[in-house]
């Protein structure tokens, strides 16, 4: 019964860490403002790193880290992407077509998927 539990609450917290992914995104998308950015080229960022985003906007221009996968195509240098981003928050921002991004969301999904259906097995 414990295991049953702790696969129930496994399964509970990937597809809650999905779902909360997928409606930030949302979020962004729907009321965050919509920019098109340069990519300036990469930096080091507290959080490793990042490429660095430049935008105008009708206050000024504008300089955003965007984290950088670790695996993966990336953007290069000088591309124009398009930017979703919280002119309160600008840390909340999201690149249209980061593979990254939708990849997570899919694995939070799958992993639930799998718990579920361990569960299933470990209960049989």
């Amino acid at each position: 019964m414990f295991n049953v539990l702790i696969f129930i609450i496994g399964a509970g917290i990937m597809f809650y860490m999905g779902l909360r992914s997928v409606l930030q995104r949302r979020r962004l998308q729907q009321k965050g403002q919509r920019v098109e950015a340069r990519v300036a080229g990469t930096v080091q960022s507290r959080d490793g790193a990042a490429y660095l985003l430049e935008f105008e906007t009708e206050g000024g221009s504008h300089r955003l880290h965007y984290p950088k996968a670790a695996k993966g195509m990336g953007f290069a240098s000088g591309e124009t992407v398009t930017l979703y981003y919280d002119p309160e928050d600008p840390e909340k921002m999201y690149v249209e077509g980061d593979r990254s991004v939708l990849g997570a969301e899919i694995l939070y999904f799958c992993l639930a998927v799998v718990l579920l259906a361990l569960m299933v097995s470990f209960i049989r």
